[in-house]
């Protein structure tokens, strides 16, 4: 009975290998090319280098830190002053870029522009008023040419723009100020009463613009941007408008205006959505030799 068992054992190990000879030999073998990968976009640039970019496209966002510049146009006896605040805001954009040496840029800003009331006296009293903090900005940018264009380097760029505030109209803020001021020991004292309403603009106001950037290429995908911008605000976008009364008598008047003149310092971080490359102009044959192995 054993000898029976072993018997059939041999013969299904034989047969097991003979359907294995059979599966080779009927498999089909495709050579090979000698000198010749396969490759993408990736390991194409990864063998041949540096390539010329014809567009590109990317998206960002930015945090920075503003400077607003106030006017007032009566101090009232002394009572009153303004001051350049400052701020933070932050933003998003998308842009486009040609032959890496042109660009435009659309961005939306989330910004306040400020006044600032300062009433002066034994305690002086600081209050800061802001806008509806919208702004949208056109750029067009240049980059200065260091070494060879149309590649993809860390470099400088300047730009120019123009803007425009979108104004509500409403009314930010109301504030009532009293106190007193002595005539002298006979005269009695004075009572001095102050109004000051806070108003955005009824229209759109604009912004004009001029920058620099220094962009450094992070990776193949990502960029960080640091820039500096002068805004010059046409129109006022802010008005505090403040009353003087003497004894419930009005005396005099000033206004505070904000119209978003000021310096913009901050970073950008922008992400490429896309990236043409230019390879009709590559020289394969000539890498080729230089490399036997092909690509």
């Amino acid at each position: 009975m054993k000898s029976i068992f072993t018997f059939l054992a041999i013969i299904v190990f034989f047969s097991a290998a003979y359907s294995q000879e059979n599966a080779d030999y009927y498999r089909p073998v495709f050579p090979r090319p000698v000198g010749v990968k396969q490759f993408n976009a990736g390991s194409l640039l990864k063998t041949l280098g540096d390539v010329k970019i014809i567009n590109r496209w990317y998206a960002g966002a930015s945090g920075f830190i503003r400077t607003d510049k106030n006017r007032i146009t009566n101090s009232l006896e002394g009572l009153a002053a303004t001051d350049s605040p400052e701020a933070y805001g932050w933003s998003v954009a998308a842009g486009w870029v040609s032959h890496e040496q042109w660009a435009v840029e659309a961005e939306y800003a989330r910004s306040p522009i400020h006044n600032v009331l300062i009433l002066n006296g034994d305690n002086s009293l600081s209050y800061k008023f802001a806008n509806d903090k919208n702004s949208l900005i056109l750029r067009g940018k240049r980059r200065l040419l260091f070494g060879k264009p149309s590649l993809r380097r860390s470099a400088f760029w300047l730009s120019g723009g123009i803007g425009l505030v979108p104004n509500s109209g409403k009314q930010k803020d109301y504030w009532e100020f009293e106190g007193f001021r002595g005539r002298g020991r006979r005269n009695g004292v004075d009572t001095l009463f102050i109004t000051s309403e806070t108003r955005t603009n009824t229209k759109f106001t604009g912004l004009a613009e001029a920058s620099a950037e220094y962009i450094v290429k992070i990776s193949k995908g990502i960029d960080l941007a640091f820039f500096g911008r002068k805004q010059w605000g046409l129109g006022n976008s802010l008005e505090t408008n403040l009353v003087y009364y003497v004894n419930h008598q009005e005396t005099q008047s000033a206004k505070i205006t904000g119209d978003g003149s000021g310096w913009n310092l901050g970073i950008s971080l922008r992400y490429n959505i896309h990236i043409g490359y230019d390879y009709a102009k590559l020289n394969v044959n000539s890498r080729r030799d230089r490399n036997p192995d092909g690509l």
